[in-house]
């Protein structure tokens, strides 16, 4: 089970075994110093921009909307879209919003599944970030690890339940009960002998070829973890998707792995720190720690873990986490506060005004 951490009342955590006492939790050990992890001044500010952009948009702004005003705040002139074949039509309405906000957008030739072909592209075009509008689940991890750039994603591709993929999470105890908790069961196991780069993309092509609209991405991932033959995932979430990550534990408990998990606001580092007022803060007038996504990215990374899931962190802050994990990191859930996570309805809203437009 997911248990609070003593260290880090704020956060939580994964115990490696149940006998294992709360002084033995690795969030109490060798705990990282965030004045060195954020001592690069690019690092800080990124890390600053998205807490500042959380609490702006804070219920108000879609991550649509989120992602555009980072770009903007981090000074962004050329933006990557990164997306797998059947999603060409979101990221090209991802790219409209952007240059309509004065951005130049790099958008790769085709939508193939091709992500170390289209990371090599946006390296070739020095994008300033780059953004997932919609990759298989193990295609975006590849991409991760061969893009230059700072990686956020927007759309965590969902082919069964049209891109919303916390819908499978919410109806985990009874229309997804048996597809999450029997269906992917494997009474053997494979030998995990590390996530190769083209090992990794041809199981994750094989998990989409098999799950094109029969699979959730939760149950894909699954699938993904059970052929590399990774047996301890990572799991850093957003402290406001606390019980999402939850069920998500269980499940993958119940599926024969070992989880670690860390939150987001891990180590309860006041946002004054990082130079907040108080008037910038989500709810002023109380205490407020910042996001610490290279806290998250370190403690798992000391867990060595075989296999990451990102799940609902800040857009700039899962950029953080992304680049920094060691291990293939694959986006569960992209968080809309105003969508209930269903990203992808904030570009079919924007082709609507599209539409509407005058010629």
């Amino acid at each position: 089970m997911i248990t609070e951490c003593a260290r880090c009342p704020t956060s939580v955590c994964r115990l490696g075994r149940p006998e294992e006492s709360p002084e033995d939790c690795p969030m109490r050990q060798d705990f990282p110093d965030h004045r060195v992890l954020y001592a690069a001044e690019e690092v800080r500010r990124r890390t600053t921009e998205a807490a500042l952009i959380e609490a702006y948009g804070y219920c108000r702004w879609t991550r649509l909307d989120e992602v555009g005003e980072f770009a903007r705040r981090m000074e962004c002139v050329s933006v990557g879209f990164g997306y797998c074949a059947g999603m060409e039509r979101e990221a090209r309405l991802a790219a409209s919003y952007l240059r309509n906000l004065g951005l130049h957008v790099e958008l790769p030739a085709g939508g193939r599944c091709d992500p170390e072909g289209q990371a090599e592209h946006f390296n070739a075009a020095c994008t300033d970030i780059n953004v997932i509008a919609g990759m298989c689940v193990g295609h975006d991890a590849h991409f991760l690890k061969a893009s230059q750039a700072g990686v956020t994603c927007l759309v965590a591709r969902d082919t069964f339940l049209q891109h919303n993929p916390v819908g499978a999470i919410y109806a985990s105890r009874t229309y997804f009960h048996h597809a999450l908790y029997q269906v992917h069961l494997r009474p053997e196991k494979v030998e995990w002998e590390g996530a190769i780069a083209p090992h990794l993309h041809h199981i994750a092509s094989e998990v989409a070829h098999e799950g094109q609209g029969r699979w959730t991405r939760l149950e894909e991932t699954i699938e993904l973890a059970h052929r590399l033959g990774a047996t301890r995932l990572g799991l850093a979430f957003c402290h406001g998707l606390r019980e999402e990550a939850k069920v998500v534990d269980n499940v993958l408990q119940a599926n024969g792995f070992e989880v670690r998990s860390v939150g987001c606001k891990v180590g309860a580092v006041p946002k004054e720190e990082f130079g907040i007022l108080d008037a910038q803060k989500v709810r002023p007038g109380q205490p407020e720690p910042i996001c610490n996504p290279l806290a998250q990215a370190e403690l798992l990374n000391k867990q060595q873990t075989h296999l990451n899931l990102v799940m609902g962190q800040c857009v700039g802050h899962d950029m953080a986490t992304m680049r920094s994990l060691e291990a293939p990191t694959t986006c569960l859930i992209a968080k809309d506060r105003v969508l209930a996570h269903n990203t992808v309805a904030a570009l079919y809203a924007w082709q609507g005004q599209l539409e509407k437009a005058p010629a």
